[in-house]
């Protein structure tokens, strides 16, 4: 008897209370909430985490190791990300300081629950922009962050100032056989191979990025890609598009972005893998959820999306 497929996305699972997000009453109240957790982030965006009850769970899974809010709250420092499960939750830069069965472990490198997951996604993100982008881009001025986020408001011409989201496609590209293409970028060690990616320019349609990105990297021409599903991806500031396209052609590593690049079969990953000859992307991407999607062959054909082999009609 054969499991359900595993959805892409589900329900948002962090309120992000909008509607008093920036009352000061409200904020106090959560942070002296006795559910309130506060998420430390280290230098190296690494975090305390601690295995599951029994051991660690599905992939590896561990859990975030927060600690209670107390003392004084600055704002400025200790922002805040959300509700969930009606316990407000912080994040702040700071040391380390793992207690028993605790370990600090780099962000990227997790694999974790959904709700942990999301909490990592939106506080990392405003994190990196509340250290990124202290000046006003009006008058240059310097800028606070609302006493509940994400927005910064500049202390000289009174500007409000939202953080700024860099669109980038990612795709599992297919060929006529149904291989998948994977290729490895010169600063990653050898054997750690992913999917193709690239950031959207200025006016362009996530499509047409991909189309485009696809061809500067290896020469190949998309012909059908359909959307999955996003995941933001806070480092600094990026939202991934993911898709799954069709692709004709021959692999021809034009551009230098990547040092190899080819098609492989299912069967081919799981031996190379095995083998300890490949590496999959990280369990926290889309692009690890992407490959295994294709892996376990419940991914979208490329065909029930768009057409991308021809021009709109005139």
């Amino acid at each position: 008897m054969t499991s359900a497929p595993r959805p892409f996305i589900g329900e948002p699972l962090i309120d992000r209370c909008h509607l008093d997000r920036d009352d000061p009453a409200a904020n106090a109240a959560r942070w002296a909430d006795p559910a309130a957790l506060l998420l430390t982030v280290g230098p190296r965006d690494d975090v305390v985490v601690q295995a599951l009850a029994g051991g660690a769970g599905p992939d590896g899974q561990v859990r975030l190791a927060p600690a209670a809010t107390g003392g004084p709250r600055d704002d400025q420092k200790q922002l805040f990300i959300g509700v969930v499960a009606s316990r407000p939750w912080f994040i702040t830069r700071g040391r380390l300081a793992p207690g028993p069965g605790e370990q600090a472990v780099p962000v990227r490198s997790l694999s974790l629950g959904p709700v942990d997951r999301e909490i990592v996604w939106a506080g990392l993100a405003a994190l990196h922009w509340a250290e990124s982008a202290p000046l006003c881009p009006s008058c240059h001025g310097l800028t606070r962050v609302t006493p509940g986020g994400p927005t910064r408001v500049c202390t000289g011409c009174g500007r409000e100032v939202f953080p700024r989201t860099d669109p980038a496609v990612i795709s599992a590209v297919l060929d006529g056989d149904d291989r998948i293409a994977l290729g490895r970028q010169a600063s990653w060690a050898p054997g750690r191979m992913s999917v193709l990616a690239g950031f959207v320019e200025a006016g362009e349609a996530a499509e047409h990025a991909l189309v485009r990105e696809v061809a500067e990297e290896t020469g190949l021409r998309v012909t059908a890609a359909r959307y999955v599903s996003s995941q933001p991806w806070p480092f600094p500031r990026s939202l991934m598009l993911g898709y799954v396209a069709r692709a004709e052609g021959s692999i021809v590593l034009a551009d230098h972005e990547l040092v190899e690049a080819d098609f492989y079969s299912r069967d081919q990953i799981r031996d190379l893998v095995a083998g300890e000859r490949l590496i999959l992307p990280m369990p926290m991407s889309i692009a690890r959820s992407l490959v295994d999607a294709w892996l376990e062959e419940r991914i979208p054909a490329p065909e029930s999306g768009t057409d991308l082999s021809a021009p709109l009609a005139r």
